[in-house]
């Protein structure tokens, strides 16, 4: 009973992962055309050779539809096929051969293209036989994008950490300068109300002025603290974001 059932399981089972393989393959070809038509060099190269392999076609359709000649004058045009496209490629397209003047991705990119529309033999060391290239691409391009959203908001964020320490040391300049401006005043003041008791008044204003200069290195020091604090929390949650 059990072989009846597991026979049947197993035909199925083949039949989708053969249905499987085809269509990634197929995708598979489809993503390696696109690789070609991007690259410059590529696809002037298949749209010259397909307009030559198109006209001899026709010629020899034309000239020698059903004559015994047929067989070896078709093998005589691809031969000048291939002499002609060796000849555009090497004289008259001013490109650069991705396989040879790329860079190690582009030549890679190159090679699992012809290698998927076996131009070339297949090169195993750079497929996946359960990789879809196209799925491939879009991961990298959203990992990429994440990446480049990330960074760009770290920067802001860095920029706007900066601006706020610059503001605030601004601010704690000017207080400073209207301390003591405002001290001086009154120095001035007592200095003219009070000429008898100069002693007195200098002990006064020196206690002022130390009182003035431990509240302005206390009020600095708190910006300090603060400022690292913020700084502590913003690369904490830029840390969590690049591991998200």
């Amino acid at each position: 009973m059990t072989d009846v059932f597991v026979t049947p399981l197993r035909s199925k089972l083949s039949i989708s992962s053969c249905f499987i393989n085809v269509g990634r393959d197929f995708l598979n070809i489809l993503w390696g055309i696109l690789v070609l038509i991007n690259n410059s060099f590529t696809r002037k190269l298949m749209i010259f050779g397909s307009l030559l392999c198109y006209i001899l076609a026709k010629f020899v359709e034309s000239y020698f539809p059903h004559g015994p000649l047929k067989i070896p004058v078709s093998i005589l045009c691809y031969y000048c096929l291939l002499r002609i496209l060796n000849y555009y490629k090497t004289n008259i397209l001013n490109e650069d051969d991705p396989l040879l003047c790329g860079s190690d991705i582009e030549k890679m990119r190159v090679k699992k293209a012809l290698s998927y529309l076996s131009v070339t033999t297949r090169y195993k060391y750079l497929e996946t036989p359960a990789n879809v290239e196209f799925l491939v691409d879009w991961k990298k391009y959203r990992e990429n994008k994440r990446y480049k959203l990330a960074q760009d908001q770290y920067d802001s964020d860095w920029d706007s950490d900066s601006n706020d320490s610059n503001d605030s040391n601004d601010s704690n300049d000017s207080n400073d300068s209207n301390d003591s401006n405002d001290s001086n005043d009154s120095n001035d003041s007592n200095d003219s109300n009070d000429s008898n008791d100069s002693n007195d008044d200098e002990g006064i204003k020196n206690t002022k002025l130390f009182l003035n200069e431990t509240c302005d290195e206390a009020i600095k020091l708190t910006d300090f603290v603060e400022n690292i604090k913020t700084t502590l929390e913003n690369e904490s949650k830029k840390k969590i974001l690049t591991m998200n």
